[in-house]
Formats: structure tokens, sequence, C-alpha cells
């Protein structure tokens, strides 16, 4: 197996970047290799070096994102705190991954949508293991007394699916209500807070 160097990384990341961008914009059959590598204004073959195929540009791009995701969920969970406190701050650094980067949203929504992408590399699930090691989260508060016994992959599945749609809806939900996007993104926020102390902690608001 041959080694990657930093040059090749550094290329590999930027192609990941320009074609997450345009996976969001365009959604995958929208998209080809050699739109790629015209926004890099590379050659294709340089593109098709690191990935052969789209199919396998696709799946590393959901495997980014399940990475940052991942890397969310440790920093939400791990570290000092009660269970209720880790909660907490879990929601928020999930809540500013979803601020911070909108094409995430986008490309797990569109991939949530489009069952015809039929793409083999993207269908290992990338985010399998993220929903499990949250979901385990609400199960270990659920043995302490500390959760309530709801269905813990259904929570996930939940706030995953509504932060995600509030975050790419915004500006048409800002003019179809007529408000101020600052004012929804606040009011959101604060009733998303509300709504997950009282559907997950035994002693929560209400």
């Amino acid at each position: 197996m041959a080694k990657t160097t930093a040059k090749g990384e550094r290329a590999r990341q930027q192609i990941l970047d320009a074609a997450e961008r345009l996976f969001a914009a365009r959604g995958v059959h929208g998209t080809s290799v050699r739109d790629v590598a015209g926004e890099l204004q590379i050659p294709t073959a340089s593109l098709l070096h690191h990935f052969p195929r789209k199919e396998r540009l696709y799946g590393a791009v959901l495997r980014r994102i399940a990475a940052h995701l991942a890397e969310v969920l440790e920093r939400g969970t791990q570290g000092p705190g009660e269970l209720a406190t880790k909660l907490r701050r879990l929601i928020r650094r999930f809540w500013r991954w979803s601020q911070d980067r909108p094409d995430h949203c986008v490309l797990l929504l569109r991939d949530m949508l489009d069952p015809g992408t039929r793409i083999d590399q993207a269908r290992e699930v990338p985010l399998a293991p993220v929903i499990d090691r949250f979901a385990e989260f609400i199960r270990e508060g659920q043995a302490a007394g500390v959760f309530r016994p709801i269905d813990p992959v259904m929570f996930v599945m939940h706030l995953a699916g509504s932060v995600s749609y509030f975050r790419v809806a915004l500006p048409a939900l800002s003019r179809a209500v007529a408000r101020a996007p600052n004012t929804l993104v606040r009011d959101y926020r604060r009733d998303l807070n509300a709504s997950v102390e009282r559907l997950v902690l035994v002693d929560g608001m209400g």
C-alpha cells in the first residue's frame, strides 16, 4: 500500500472540500468528477489518481462528515460533569456543528432523501457508528436514572433531522413567516434546549 505524502493529503482534502460544496449544491447525480476537477482547476486525471470513481469520492465525503460528527460527540460526552451537563454540552456542540457546516446538513438530508443514489461506497452508512455511540450515551443516562426511558435511536434521529432541516430551510422559513433569520435562530435554539430538557431529563424543565 503506497504511503500518502503530506502534499498528497493536502490535495485529497482540497478535492473533498470542492466535492462537498458541489454535491451539496447540485446533488450527486448533478455533479461529475470533471465538475469537481474544474472547480479546482486541475486535470481530471489528477483527481482520479486520488478517487478513481465518483462513488468513492462521494463515500469519502460522507465518511469525513461522520468523522466530524464523531468528534462533536466525543467532545460533548467526554470530560467533567454529570450526565445532564454532558447532554447539554453535546446539544450545544451539535447545534454549533449545524451552524458552522451547513453543507454537511444539506448532504445528510440529500443522502437520506435520494434512495436512488445507489452508490456502494456510500451505502456503508458512515453515520451508523455515530448514531450508535450517541444512542449508547442516552442508554448510559437511562441506566443511571438520569434520562427518561425514551427510544435512544429515535431521539438521535429526531434531533439530527430537526437541526439539519432547520439549518437548510432557514432562508425559506424566514421569508415564509416574515421573521428575521437571527430571531428564528434564537427562538429555535431556545425551544430546542427546552424540548431536550423535557424529553430526556428525568428532572427536566416543565
